[in-house]
């Protein structure tokens, strides 16, 4: 019997299938991880579904943005991710099907994976190498970012484990517009409140989510998110600090209307009890974009 289960996402841009004939000179319209950079209008309808082994490569590519060359098995924490399905979701495009067929054990669900949203309590599962590698890396983060302040409460939220702290993961590919993320939250809220009651470890006294950011230098100037809907999250951190990842993207700066930016990572720390905060922060967001 298939564990998967479908959720409602808005219909998103992708590309048609008649601007995909065109050959060779559409190279030019993506970029080297096959992400999407034109300019045209696209069209295509994606659903949030738990996720499956069949998702399993899918899942360490969009990872691999996020950590870029860090020392963190992605495969491992893709494993735990696929492990706890029950909480989270990948964006899936949806395809095709006779509508009088509602035995949906032939669908693979292979056709990729463009989002993952989910959470992982990285405190009750910190024997598993992967995640002794990512609390070790948020210390290092903070140890070389951070100011003193900031850097004792990471060492305290990692040192005690009466504290469970939740590990928030938002990635999507390049060109999935923000309003994908309202439906993708909402699921995980819910699904957060059933294992809850279930007696599950989703109870959460901190969380730390990074952000993908970009900057120009200047600290008068907004900085970029590169997913829209986190932007307002920072003014409910607890604590944040900004880590320069320059040396480890592909391409060191970007260009934009401004100038060039150069590519970061935010890392927000925040009360477990504000995640509802944060949810309608969210939509609010991407409501008035």
């Amino acid at each position: 019997m298939s564990n998967k289960k479908n959720k409602e996402i808005v219909n998103q841009d992708s590309e048609s299938e008649e601007e995909q004939d065109s050959g060779s000179e559409k190279d030019s319209d993506f970029d080297s991880d096959g992400n999407y950079i034109g300019d045209k209008e696209l069209q295509a309808d994606f659903e949030g579904r738990n996720p499956e082994d069949c998702d399993f490569h899918g899942i360490k590519q969009l990872l691999r943005q996020l950590f870029l060359k860090s020392n963190v098995d992605l495969g491992g924490l893709t494993e735990i991710i696929i492990s706890q399905n029950y909480v989270g979701s990948v964006v899936k495009q949806c395809l095709d099907n006779d509508p009088g067929n509602d035995d949906d054990d032939d669908d693979d669900g292979s056709d990729g994976v463009f989002g993952i949203t989910t959470v992982i309590n990285i405190t009750k599962r910190k024997d598993a190498p992967c995640i002794q590698q990512i609390r070790s890396l948020l210390t290092t983060l903070a140890e070389d970012n951070a100011d003193d302040k900031t850097k004792a409460l990471v060492q305290k939220l990692l040192s005690d484990d009466s504290q469970h702290v939740g590990f928030v993961i938002n990635e999507r590919i390049l060109n999935i517009p923000a309003a994908i993320s309202v439906p993708l939250f909402s699921s995980l809220q819910t699904e957060i409140d059933k294992a809850i009651k279930k007696n599950m470890p989703y109870t959460f006294q901190y969380l730390v989510w990074i952000c993908k950011t970009y900057n120009n230098g200047d600290e008068a100037s907004e900085v970029l998110y590169a997913n829209q809907e986190e932007r307002p999250l920072a003014d409910e951190a607890l604590a944040s600090f900004e880590v320069d990842v320059t040396e480890q993207a592909d391409l060191s700066q970007w260009d934009y209307e401004g100038g060039a930016l150069t590519p970061c990572r935010k890392v927000l720390i925040f009360e477990g009890r504000k995640f509802n905060d944060l949810m309608r922060l969210i939509k609010e967001e991407v409501e008035n974009a």
